[in-house]
């Protein structure tokens, strides 16, 4: 009986070790892979290629340690020659260390797949010829590029990628643990909105917007405000809070994680990501898979995969009164906001949940091992005469 050899992938993405105060998306992603049957499918290598503090340091640490990934990246394929590898691209440097990690496979004929994480990347070749000339330089490499969304594979298109060198896998982070938090939630006619900002606290996230939202309706509204991230505006938005009264409302978390994160969804009821630019956010479809309401604006992918009024509030980015009006709707309307939270956990469970994204991943493997097969000249069986 023969039985289908097992791939061994090699993955460059978000792995770091166990103490370390990096978080983001891509953390998320990266460890809920590692948790799912993906590893007893696979042959798993792992690189990690975040970024060594946050802020990030100076531009010359950052291309010192870019270069040392590349070389263990080369070191690493030489000596052990996967099958394929599997590069997580976040914004800006990352795009061309992972363009390189992708050419130098394509090179030694190993298939490279490349999945971009960060909205901007869109954003930023749609508006610079000059961006979207190394763009598609750097993602040209790979054999397939991997999208979150319908837009993502509209951009993967543009790029030259087409048909199953396209393929569309969203975010896996429904994990069940969040769905069980989502299914078993009480909705309760009379429970308080408890609203929960996560993510990057930097003015591209919309926090001075929902500040000010807030600011605006804590006069004769009931509601609380827990923020758990840092970032850039962290100062800004704390002095924010503190000169304008609202620390009796707003409670700062830093980064959470674990079952502190767990808690944190748990006990709120509504999801406010209003961003100015976003991918298809982590954040947004683990509070969908606990069940909360969500509050986002309808920027990058999202508006692929939720509908207004359905399984969201979807406003635009940058607009204090419509960020207003939606809170007061959720804050004020208890039925409205279990319809949404209730709507969200069953899209959540149905469209992001781990396994049947870890299930396309491997297909995708699969399929370029077989492209790298059908390539490669067959060995004549003929004898001289």
């Amino acid at each position: 009986m023969s039985t289908t050899p097992q791939p061994h992938l090699l993955v460059v993405g978000a792995f770091p070790k166990g103490d370390s105060k990096i978080f983001g998306g891509m953390v998320t992603s990266c460890k809920a892979l590692l948790q799912s049957s993906l590893p007893r499918q696979v042959r798993l290598e792992l690189l990690d290629s975040t970024q060594i503090s946050v802020p990030p340091p100076s531009f010359p640490v950052r291309l010192g340690y870019a270069m040392w990934r590349v070389a263990r990246y080369v070191h690493r394929l030489e000596r052990r020659k996967p099958d394929a590898v599997l590069l997580f691209v976040a914004i800006g440097a990352s795009v061309a260390e992972k363009g390189v990690m992708a050419w130098y496979a394509r090179l030694r004929g190993v298939q490279a797949l490349m999945f971009p994480r960060g909205g901007e990347i869109i954003e930023a070749s749609a508006g610079s010829r000059m961006t979207r000339f190394w763009v598609r330089l750097a993602f040209r490499g790979a054999s397939v590029m991997l999208c979150q969304s319908p837009k993502w594979r509209d951009f993967a298109q543009s790029l030259g990628f087409s048909g199953a060198r396209a393929a569309v896998i969203p975010n896996w982070t429904a994990t069940p643990d969040l769905l069980a938090i989502g299914k078993a939630r009480h909705r309760s006619s009379d429970a308080p909105a408890k609203l929960l900002f996560l993510g990057w606290l930097d003015r591209a996230k919309g926090v001075g917007e929902l500040l000010e939202a807030c600011l605006r309706l804590k006069p004769g509204h009931c509601f609380t405000l827990d923020i758990a991230g840092e970032g850039k505006y962290s100062r800004e938005a704390r002095a924010y809070v503190e000169r304008n009264g609202l620390s009796d409302i707003v409670r700062f978390r830093g980064w959470i994680t674990g079952d502190e994160l767990h808690a944190a969804f748990a006990e709120s009821n509504v999801l406010v990501l209003p961003s100015y630019v976003e991918g298809l956010p982590n954040a947004m479809v683990e509070a969908m898979a606990a069940g909360l309401a969500v509050v986002v604006t309808g920027v990058g992918s999202i508006p692929d995969v939720v509908a207004d009024e359905h399984d969201a509030l979807v406003i635009g980015p940058r607009d204090v009164d419509a960020l207003e009006r939606a809170l007061r709707r959720v804050i004020e309307d208890v039925p409205l906001r279990d319809r949404l939270g209730t709507a969200a956990c069953a899209r959540a469970e149905a469209q992001f949940a781990v396994e049947p994204a870890v299930e396309k991943i491997v297909g995708v493997v699969r399929e370029a091992m077989s492209m790298r097969d059908q390539r490669q000249p067959r060995k004549s069986t003929s004898r001289p005469a």
